[in-house]
């Protein structure tokens, strides 16, 4: 081999050695790590989002419980339930106005008040019958429509009084009931306490009505006492000739 070639192959060792490393070194290059500061950057930002989203979500269905909550089970609307009625006298335990005419009059469940209607007659001291035919078989009209008015006027009696007191302590329960306007904690509570006071406030108004029941039946007595003294009158004007008698 010639000078000439040994230096060419020489340079061609050296050229050899030097690709061989920088190919080395590209491989070992390539398998460090590299940090990307805009990927990491939207990569947290992206985490802080979904981490909002996630507590937003949980805030909205814990609204969305309290809001089902404060719509929906039973409240309680505490004195107002007893508003109307009550313990006190209710028009459902006065008498039935169709026994008035029956002679023995059924006082129902008026209890107390019963008595002061017994008190009230008794106290006129009446007789028992206009006509005083008492050994006859069957009362005469009059005394029968005497007899209605004056069972009519005691249960009157009794009504009046018992009214009187249930009206004084409905006075104080719908008072009672008016101070916890505004007290329910929810919307269902508000909603419960308005129900039960319409309730309420139909009850007394049933209670209005058995009132003016009882005050048509005072007219009704009337009235028949009126027929009755009406229909005594004609038979007596009436002309019999077989009853007719003649007196020297």
């Amino acid at each position: 081999m010639t000078k000439e070639h040994a230096r060419k192959a020489g340079w061609a060792a050296v050229v050899m050695t030097v690709a061989g490393g920088v190919l080395w070194s590209g491989t070992a290059r390539a398998q460090v790590p590299v940090i990307d500061n805009a990927t990491l950057t939207q990569a947290t930002q992206t985490a802080s989002n979904t981490a909002q989203i996630m507590n937003s979500n949980q805030q909205i269905l814990q609204t969305v419980n309290q809001t089902l909550q404060a719509v929906t089970g039973n409240r309680q609307t505490g004195s107002i339930a007893s508003s109307a009625l009550g313990s006190g006298f209710s028009m459902s335990g006065a008498p039935s106005f169709s026994t008035i005419l029956g002679g023995q009059m059924s006082w129902g469940s008026m209890g107390q008040f019963s008595q002061v209607a017994a008190g009230f007659i008794n106290g006129l001291n009446l007789v028992k019958t206009l006509t005083r035919a008492s050994g006859a078989a069957s009362a005469a009209p009059i005394d029968q429509a005497y007899l209605g008015a004056a069972n009519t006027a005691a249960a009157i009696a009794g009504l009046v009084s018992g009214q009187q007191s249930a009206a004084t302590s409905r006075t104080s329960a719908f008072q009672s009931a008016g101070g916890q306007i505004g007290s329910a904690p929810d919307i269902k509570g508000s909603i419960d306490q308005n129900s039960q006071l319409q309730v309420q406030t139909g009850l007394t108004i049933n209670e209005l009505i058995g009132t003016m029941n009882g005050v048509n039946a005072t007219l009704n007595a009337q009235q028949l006492m009126d027929l009755t003294a009406a229909s005594e009158t004609a038979k007596i004007m009436q002309y019999d000739a077989s009853k007719a008698r003649l007196v020297q």
